[in-house]
């Protein structure tokens, strides 16, 4: 049979199917044995801060709580508190200021303060998923201040969960229609934040953030290692931004006097024409600089309207294919993934370098969607305030402006209008399978360059790298962010 015939119209379903090695964001919620090794972790962690607390005289705010407490270890163990309780059939409401008070765990006030909204954030969302409202609601309250939107990364990360959840409960008492989100995916409505300063705050966090620098050496050296002997090369980039991302292989390739290059194509797909037509020019011009004989075109098309002749092909040139965070956008239309991966086929590339967020943003269950989304940005949130310290403002606007959009069309949508659909790679394992495309070797000389970038950054320290298999997982404090991997076809 040809793959590309294959019928994919269960394709949202196959996350549940495939499995990874990745250890997940969140506990279950079933596990009675997980219970009761979290009740345990605990109990030893709180031991040890009262044990801190007596035998140091630094105070614990500094000595504890920013070196052993990160943001996603205040959640998971307000998760195995809620787990306990639960168990117990406690109510939150009345025992939310036990849990975690100074008397009765020895906590400094804004750890505890920390880990009650941690706890309640967590426990609104069950309430959420078994549509019990009203005490949802009342949850929800007591985690409602308007500071929290710029204080510590729990805080600011429970504000706009709690804000979105609210919305959720609106929509399904009928208060607002969930028309009104239509549209409004990742982008912040118009009076709420001027879009002219997120393009910098954006760039600003790509440039800070580790995983920008580390895929980019990957992406390079990948496909260096796979067109070293080739004289005409076309890349095609199905998401170019400002094209900053392949000066690297241009003056690697600028420089290439063992086999000199005759002509560097690049091809740009996306929606935007002035701003892809802007890119070409700038890489024509950086081109030109360092005398290296150089080609752009803008393919303005949806991902699937793509046609191979859009590509103007020549038979001589050897294509590599860079799919950075696009195709998700696919997964709220699966059957469109026959027809852009008969057009791939087609163009016989000798590498495909895919780069996803690593989430399961796609589940039809609104918990699990929820767990694995808070985990997530608890962890984004906690990143880009470590890493964007001196870059305060753009972390707000970029918080703002697009993680809030992102987390609102996660919670607050269903059906069609749930666009933002993310997988792990163990999807696109099985995805890719069915039209004959194999998992091939990462460059071993990228991963030990990006490896030896982070080590010497000092606020890096919390960003970890994991194989799972010949892909690479990329996460803080070991909350996978996303997966770069390789691939060909058979």
């Amino acid at each position: 049979m040809n793959p590309i015939q294959t019928n994919i119209r269960d394709l949202p379903h196959i996350s549940h199917l495939a499995k990874e090695n990745v250890e997940s964001p969140s506990p279950p919620l079933t596990s009675l044995g997980l219970l009761k090794q979290c009740g345990t972790k605990l109990k030893r962690f709180r031991d040890e801060i009262l044990n801190k607390q007596s035998s140091d005289d630094t105070p614990i705010c500094t000595s504890i709580t920013c070196q052993s407490l990160s943001s996603d270890r205040i959640m998971k163990l307000a998760k195995a508190q809620l787990l306990q309780l639960n168990s117990q059939k406690a109510d939150v409401l009345s025992s939310v200021k036990g849990c975690f008070g100074a008397q009765s765990a020895g906590f400094p006030s804004e750890v505890a303060e920390d880990l009650e909204l941690a706890l309640l954030i967590q426990a609104a969302g069950e309430k959420v998923a078994n549509k019990e409202f009203i005490y949802a609601r009342k949850l929800l309250s007591m985690c409602d201040c308007s500071d929290f939107k710029t204080g510590r990364a729990v805080q600011r990360v429970v504000y706009y969960f709690a804000k979105a959840l609210k919305e959720r409960i609106d929509q399904e008492w009928g208060i607002i229609s969930s028309d009104k989100l239509e549209g409004k995916m990742w982008m912040p409505m118009a009076e709420e934040l001027d879009r002219i300063f997120l393009e910098p705050a954006m760039v600003a966090c790509q440039q800070e953030l580790p995983f920008c620098l580390e895929t980019q050496f990957i992406t390079t050296e990948s496909i260096l290692e796979n067109v070293a002997s080739a004289k005409r090369i076309h890349l095609i980039d199905f998401e170019i931004d400002n094209g900053s991302q392949w000066t690297l292989i241009m003056q690697a390739f600028a420089v290439r006097y063992e086999c000199p290059l005759e002509l560097l194509k690049i091809t740009a797909v996306g929606m935007c024409k002035e701003t892809m037509e802007e890119t070409g020019k700038w890489l024509s011009s950086f081109a030109e600089t360092i005398n290296l004989p150089f080609s752009f075109k803008a393919v303005v098309s949806e991902l699937k309207d793509l046609k191979e002749d859009f590509f103007e092909l020549e038979a001589d040139e050897v294509v590599a294919i860079d799919v950075a965070y696009r195709l998700w956008s696919l997964l709220v239309r699966p059957n469109y993934f026959e027809v852009l991966m008969a057009v791939i086929k087609n163009l016989k590339p000798c590498i495909i370098l895919l780069k996803e967020l690593e989430v399961n943003s796609n589940t039809p269950n609104f918990l699990e969607r929820f767990n694995g989304s808070l985990f997530f940005f608890t962890a984004m949130f906690d990143c880009t305030k470590s890493c964007m310290e001196h870059q305060v403002l753009y972390r707000k606007l970029v918080e703002e402006g697009h993680f809030w959009g992102m987390i609102r069309n996660f919670i607050t949508t269903e059906g069609i209008e749930r666009a933002l659909r993310h997988e792990t790679i163990g999807f696109w394992r099985a995805l890719f399978a069915r039209f004959g495309i194999v998992e091939t070797d990462l460059s071993p000389t990228a991963l030990y360059q990006a490896n030896l970038s982070l080590q010497s950054r000092e606020h890096f320290h919390s960003c970890t790298s994991v194989m799972d298999g010949k892909c690479l997982i990329l996460g803080w404090n070991g909350i996978p962010f996303q997966s770069i991997s390789a691939w060909k076809f058979l």
